[in-house]
């Protein structure tokens, strides 16, 4: 992403300007401090929806309207904010700051979702989050933590800053992130499940008299033998059946379970056949003598193809393996559904005796009957479903479960190389400056930062260069980099040169757009082989509406136009 031009329009003071940037680094100068470099540079990210919450006194953003021009590849927007409201080129709608963050994801072509706090669900993350690794505020990024502390909106989130790093960095990806989703639906699902079968533990116990089952009786049955007591014949039937509904949702949840691990079975045999195919075809690459000099295989080819053929034989036999395991899964499968249908034949053969023993005086004893009947077998019905689903949705997250540790074994290797060129870049960045010790901030460390002083804000400009190196290098997203200035009491003309001169060396050299704030004394430190554009600010930086720019304020139409 490139920022060609942002617009600042305070409507209250009727004051406006248009700032135009290169897609290289854009540095801001001023003659001095408080002119204005930190409103600009904020004002652009703020436009972008980041959370700045924190801005000069007389920067009254509540009275102004920002507009810049963007553009990734091909594509090109504009986008204007007014408060908390986005409007994107001439679209017919107003965004709010999360559907905002939503295009400007879609913009990236990212995607990225995080755990809330509070809900603990995979949520939406806002603009501020999208641009986390690229943004260092002058008055919330130096306050002793690298990044953690840059945005209140951070706080929403677990681990925001590892997991944003992580979407970067690539080594959590979007099959992984929709597995994650996937999985924490799933146990959503589970919980309220759980809380419908609690609720119907409360509704047996308070029934239990009704619901409670009995003992399996004998073939023989003597229904007469205990009483003529009809109430009494009318329970114990109800009672049998529901034992034998009990059973057929046990041989339920059993065949569930079986045909979970034929499914896994299945998809195992599937990927040896795959690796079978894959290893015969490297098999024939490798022929017993050149087809082109009928020269011999070398001794390192035979072992290769020693090797191959070791290898097929192991995966035909794990293949027979599992064809053998699917056969046993299969029988005993068989045997369950022959027990369940017995058990479902008894409830039938229960219902006729119950229905057949019973004399009904009046109509309302048997509608009675009836209605309990229905409501015990509906009972049974639901529970056997609840625990069903819960088996089910178990199984489905120990499938997901699986395929999440094959794809975070696959980006294992990338969080490797990233942890090894961390510690290159630390190592080459304490050798520069000679007095700090990065040694006991490893990857991922963003606690607070010890040392006090010029001795804590070296660590941090040295930790944000790490990380923005990382991200330039292992990140497929581009989105300018920006650094408000990181010395407020220059005072050491031998520090300016040291902390510019890395600056410029390891920060301002990364490739593409970037933005950094300076006063013009300094500007002698910087590395002059890096390609600059200088952007000079006066004080105000902001002119009045006349007749050379008021063709920008029409710019800003759009919003009347939508409201």
């Amino acid at each position: 992403m490139i920022i060609n031009h942002i617009i600042i329009y305070d409507y209250m003071e009727k004051r406006i300007n248009k700032f135009d940037f290169k897609p290289n680094a854009n540095i801001i100068v001023s003659e001095e401090n408080t002119i204005g470099k930190s409103s600009l540079i904020k004002s652009i990210y703020h436009c972008l929806g980041y959370s700045i919450k924190i801005w000069p006194s007389n920067w009254k953003t509540n009275n102004m309207v920002f507009q810049m021009e963007i553009k990734n590849g091909d594509r090109v927007h504009l986008i204007t904010r007014h408060k908390n409201l986005f409007y994107v080129d001439d679209a017919k709608e107003i965004l709010s700051e999360k559907e905002f963050s939503m295009w400007l994801q879609k913009f990236l072509n990212i995607f990225i979702k995080i755990k809330d706090k509070k809900t603990k669900k995979l949520s939406d993350i806002y603009a501020s989050e999208v641009l986390l690794p690229f943004y260092i505020d002058q008055d919330k990024s130096w306050n002793g933590y690298v990044y953690s502390k840059s945005s209140d909106s951070f706080s929403r989130y677990n681990n925001v800053v590892k997991n944003i790093f992580d979407i970067y960095f690539q080594i959590s990806n979007k099959k992984l992130l929709e597995l994650q989703i996937q999985k924490s639906e799933y146990e959503m699902e589970i919980s309220d499940i759980k809380k419908q079968i609690f609720a119907l533990t409360l509704l047996e116990k308070e029934h239990s008299e009704l619901l409670r089952p009995i003992s399996k009786p004998t073939s023989n049955i003597n229904f007469e033998a205990n009483g003529n007591d009809p109430n009494e014949k009318i329970n114990k039937y109800l009672k049998q059946i529901n034992s034998y509904n009990k059973e057929v949702f046990k041989y339920d949840s059993e065949i569930i379970q079986i045909e979970t691990q034929m499914d896994e079975v299945r998809r195992e045999v599937k990927e040896l056949v795959k690796l079978k195919r894959s290893y015969e075809g490297k098999f024939k690459e490798i022929k017993f003598t050149c087809i082109h000099c009928n020269s011999k295989l070398t001794q390192e080819q035979s072992i290769t193809r020693l090797k191959i053929r070791n290898n097929q034989y192991e995966i035909l036999e794990n293949i027979s393996y599992c064809n053998k395991k699917l056969d046993e899964l299969e029988s005993l499968k068989l045997i369950k559904e022959i027990e369940r249908k017995n058990r479902v034949d008894k409830i039938s053969e229960w219902e006729n005796i119950m229905m057949e023993s019973k004399n009904y005086e009046e109509l309302d004893s048997y509608i009675e009957d009836r209605v309990n009947h229905e409501i015990i077998n509906q009972y049974i019905s639901v529970e056997q479903h609840l625990y069903g689903e819960e088996n089910k949705k178990t199984a489905d997250i120990k499938t997901i479960n699986k395929e999440m540790y094959k794809e975070r074994k696959s980006v294992s290797e990338k969080r490797a190389q990233v942890k090894k060129r961390y510690e290159e870049l630390t190592n080459k960045y304490e050798r520069y400056f000679n007095d700090i010790d990065l040694n006991e901030i490893g990857l991922y460390n963003f606690k607070e930062i010890s040392g006090s002083g010029m001795d804590a804000n070296k660590k941090m400009l040295a930790l944000y260069t790490v990380y923005s190196n990382l991200v330039n290098e292992f990140s497929n997203y581009k989105v300018p980099f920006a650094m408000d200035s990181f010395i407020k009491n220059e005072t050491s003309g031998k520090l300016k040169a040291q902390m510019f001169g890395f600056l410029s060396k390891y920060y301002l050299s990364i490739e593409g757009q970037m933005f950094f704030s300076i006063i013009k004394e300094n500007i002698i430190f910087l590395d002059r082989d890096n390609d600059y554009h200088f952007i000079k600010l006066e004080k105000p930086i902001l002119e009045e509406v006349n007749d050379t720019n008021k063709k920008w304020v029409k710019a800003f139409e759009i919003i009347d136009t939508l409201n």
